[in-house]
């Protein structure tokens, strides 16, 4: 398959003598991404090849065609660097495996993973490969998805849902970027949402089981949301899962298994305190009517009804 970047510099150990490839992709690839030791793992005749240079806002573009080869991060050079990345390998052709914070990412032709420069991996690959790597700051990336460190090493398929959309629209991007490298601030900001939504989505969670970490701390960081956001009226669903960067399919997904759906969990936290306000001295003198619009209620009559629905008396009753 030819390379989807034309544009930037092109580096390759086609001239050089066979002693001195390996040692020069090192510092080819040291140069463009972050310190790395690479070691020629067919001890044939080592072919590589690196296109590099290009960026679109924070976000930059590389891509690699090599023989097989292992690539190391490891602690000790992480000490002497200064560098904090997150970088996306996508997989074109062949085979890699992703190994970070014990998690291991086999990349076929078609997915992609994500891996951290600030932490130790290894990147393995046991015949010639071909990949797209797009390398951003690690707060760039942070101020779109939540605790990122999470999600590397964690194979995500580009062939359905947002994996895929944002597969095409990355492969596509790349093969234009001397047209849009003065792009707008906007489309890298928009693309590294895209990036966070990919990676935050069902497509992802689906794969890392019922009991993972990821879904665990999904669901506590969506109740935080309901609680910080318990008396906006404009609290929904929709709402909820566009500010977690998910589907409302999978937000109905995360809680199939509890007791409450997330609209029975936001009426009773609702009428849990207003119950609380109403017995509440210092709330005496506001009107029950003013209670029920400040706490989300859409109008006292709902509120009321419902109110008694709960608790078994009426709000005035209860006060």
């Amino acid at each position: 398959m030819s390379f989807l970047i034309s544009d930037g510099y092109i580096k390759n150990t086609t001239d050089l003598r066979v002693e001195e490839r390996v040692d020069y992709c090192r510092e080819v690839i040291c140069e463009e991404f972050v310190k790395l030791d690479c070691e020629d793992i067919s001890h044939e005749d080592f072919v590589g090849e690196l296109r590099g240079g290009v960026s679109v806002g924070n976000l930059r573009f590389a891509e690699v065609m090599s023989t097989p080869q292992l690539v190391q991060r490891s602690k000790s050079q992480i000490s002497k660097s200064t560098e904090a990345d997150f970088l996306i390998s996508f997989q074109i052709e062949k085979q890699g495996l992703v190994k970070q914070s014990g998690r291991e990412a086999l990349l076929t032709p078609g997915s992609f993973a994500l891996f951290d420069s600030t932490q130790p991996y290894t990147l393995t690959f046991n015949e010639q490969f071909h990949q797209l790597i797009v390398q951003m700051p690690k707060d760039v990336l942070s101020r779109h998805l939540m605790n990122p460190e999470q999600y590397t090493a964690i194979t995500i398929s580009g062939q359905t849902g947002l994996g895929a959309v944002l597969r095409n629209f990355i492969f596509s991007l790349a093969k234009e970027l001397r047209n849009v490298q003065r792009a707008p601030v906007e489309l890298s900001e928009n693309l590294v949402n895209m990036i966070a939504m990919a990676f935050s989505s069902s497509v992802m969670l689906d794969q890392i089981g019922a009991n993972s970490i990821v879904r665990d701390s999904l669901k506590r960081r969506i109740l935080q949301y309901i609680d910080n956001n318990l008396c906006n009226s404009e609290l929904s669903n929709q709402q909820i899962a566009e500010a977690q960067n998910i589907s409302t399919r999978y937000l109905h997904k995360l809680f199939q298994g509890e007791v409450e759906t997330i609209h029975s969990l936001i009426l009773n936290k609702r009428l849990e305190k207003s119950a609380l306000l109403l017995k509440d001295p210092a709330y005496a003198a506001h009107s029950i009517e003013m209670l029920a619009y400040s706490l989300g209620f859409s109008s006292s009559a709902h509120f009321s009804r419902t109110f008694k629905k709960r608790f078994g008396c009426s709000p005035s009753e209860c006060r």
